[in-house]
């Protein structure tokens, strides 16, 4: 391909008689790989058999005694030139794959220097190279598709264990983060009642740009509210956005977009919510990306519907089990009444423990704590049966409270349809004149599988009144119950409480009681106006398995002479709250 003195001479007698043996000849003639001998000095063509010339569409007298650069001008500065000219200073074969200048052929050659003459063998491999070509295409595609049905699988797998919209927030965020590379995202929830676009849960931003974010009008403008009305994914870059909306534009900067994605979350027609992604400084979402992002939206779609559902669910059940609890405690003359009710954290924020206590007409104050197997909305109904049925047998005539468990037994045998069991302890605290005399006080109680009261002295000793309980409720039908009796000494303090407080599937009732009886110990340094916060750091040191409700009820007999009559609301609400922050 070097210039040559005259391109239209022919072959040199020294390179024809190197390869003029005619046996030689014919040999290369009938191999079936292209040979083309070249001299070295200016890539003349010295010879080349059929299958050689046939490469290049031509015959090999079309080629013989002519430069390669001639005939072939493309090839000149081509990296087959390169390859060639290697042959001049290397010691063996030269190997190469790859175009033919000029053609649209790919071929495989092998090139050694023999004298003064380069010997060049070549096939065609332009279909080798289609084929592997789409064998690459058709492996990517697999891996790619291996790896977004993976992904998918890892994302459905996270969102099956969500319960709340922040937990469902949480996985597409993180996913969102690790799988597209986004500088940040938010998951956002129609909130069709109010007009607005709510995002609970939207990763850190720069300073100042959540709250532009955060609550956003349905009607509004922006890609997220325009995503959903039209129901279809919009991906803009960040200066379209600034042109589109120049209204929302230092929204765009203060977040530092250069590229967003906002994908409606659309179930039965109607959008549910919003997954909107961020990148920043230049970078954007990959088109082979948006296929599976739109994947993961239907997969979010489902845990956002099922999160909201169980909040609905969950909302309803609070309002039940807060309507079937104790609004307001009586305070009684010299004594501090409080109550604590904890869901199981598994459970619908629903379940069948109860407490209650009632000043009687007579004076007497009642107190009750009970158990209705199971934790959901089923058990709390029956909760509420018992409940208000053993109000009414109280208030109706005084009587001890062995004879109201077997009057309640019998409410329970009239109830008819799914059998109820349930445990429960019914205790009055009396005092005869000749005890206020004295300032004494006694409990009295009846328990019908219960776990057994605690009584709290003021030196912080701890009595467990252990008693022979007799069976649950709802198991042997009306019959007789047994009673017992306890001195409740100034300043002491009765803990009532269901078994979720003490049961734990590692360990036997007996050792939740004694872990109990140890952190009860703190009840008597309370004041008696801090009982209720004495109950919730209680709740947190007892440490419950929280797969059962609980009940706890309180109180603390003051010194005597105190009249105050006073009725207060001093259930202080439910501390499920309080003892999530303690735990």
């Amino acid at each position: 391909m070097e210039p040559a003195a005259s391109p239209a001479a022919g072959p040199p007698a020294a390179g024809g008689a190197a390869v003029g043996d005619a046996v030689l000849l014919r040999a290369l003639q009938e191999v079936a790989e292209g040979i083309m001998v070249l001299d070295a000095a200016d890539w003349r063509v010295v010879h080349v058999n059929d299958a050689g010339a046939a490469v290049y569409g031509r015959r090999p007298a079309d080629l013989l005694g002519r430069l390669l650069g001639e005939v072939f001008p493309q090839a000149v500065g081509s990296d087959f030139h390169r390859q060639l000219r290697r042959t001049r200073t290397h010691h063996g074969t030269v190997e190469w794959t790859g175009p033919v200048p000029g053609t649209h052929l790919h071929v495989h050659a092998r090139a050694q220097r023999l004298d003064g003459l380069v010997l060049c063998a070549y096939r065609d491999v332009t279909r080798e190279q289609v084929l592997e070509r789409e064998r690459d295409e058709l492996t990517r595609s697999l891996r790619e598709t291996v790896e977004r049905t993976t992904r998918l699988l890892a994302l459905s797998e996270a969102l099956t264990a969500t319960t709340t919209v922040a937990d469902v927030a949480r996985v597409v965020v993180d996913t969102a983060r690790s799988v597209f590379g986004a500088a940040h995202a938010g998951l956002s929830v129609v909130d069709r009642e109010r007009g607005l676009l709510r995002t609970p849960f939207l990763e850190e931003l720069a300073p100042g740009a959540v709250e532009r974010w955060e609550d956003l009008p349905l009607d509004g403008p922006g890609p997220g509210t325009a995503a959903l009305r039209e129901q279809r994914p919009r991906f803009e870059d960040g200066d379209a956005l600034r042109a589109r909306y120049p209204e929302l534009a230092e929204r765009w900067r203060v977040a530092d977009v250069s590229y967003l994605a906002a994908v409606p979350l659309v179930a039965a027609g109607h959008g549910v919510g919003l997954l909107t992604l961020v990148w920043s400084r230049g970078r954007r979402l990959a088109v082979g990306h948006r296929t599976l992002l739109e994947a993961s939206a239907s997969y979010a779609t489902q845990a956002l519907q099922r999160a909201l559902l169980l909040a609905e669910h969950a909302e309803v059940a609070r309002t039940l089990q807060h309507a079937m609890l104790t609004a307001q405690l009586p305070q009684p003359d010299d004594l501090h009444v409080a109550a604590r009710y904890l869901p199981a954290r598994a459970g619908a924020q629903v379940g069948g423990d109860w407490y209650d206590a009632v000043v009687l007409p007579g004076g007497t104050t009642l107190l009750v704590v009970g158990d209705v197997t199971g934790h959901d909305v089923v058990a709390a109904a029956a909760m509420g049966q018992l409940r208000i049925a053993l109000r009414a047998l109280a208030v109706d005539r005084e009587e001890v409270p062995s004879r109201l468990l077997e009057r309640l037994e019998a409410v329970v045998a009239s109830l008819g349809g799914e059998p109820i069991l349930a445990s429960c302890l019914v205790a009055r605290v009396e005092q005869s004149a000749a005890d206020r005399s004295a300032g004494r006080r006694v409990l009295r109680w009846s328990s019908a599988g219960h776990p057994p009261p605690l009584l709290v002295h003021r030196d912080g000793r701890v009595d467990v009144l252990r008693t022979e309980g007799d069976v649950l409720l709802g198991v042997q039908g009306p019959g007789a119950r047994t009673e017992h009796r306890a001195a409740l000494p100034t300043g002491s303090t009765l803990l009532l409480y269901t078994d979720g407080l003490v049961e734990r599937r590692d360990s036997d009732l007996d050792a939740g009681v004694e872990r109990l009886r140890t952190a009860a110990t703190a009840l008597a340094a309370a004041g008696d106006g801090a009982l209720g916060a004495a109950l919730d750091e209680l709740l947190v040191a007892a440490e419950p398995a929280g797969g059962d409700d609980v009940a706890v009820l309180a109180v603390r007999f003051g010194a005597q002479g105190r009249v105050t009559g006073a009725v207060t609301g001093a259930r202080e609400g439910v501390a499920a709250a309080a003892y999530d922050r303690r735990s």
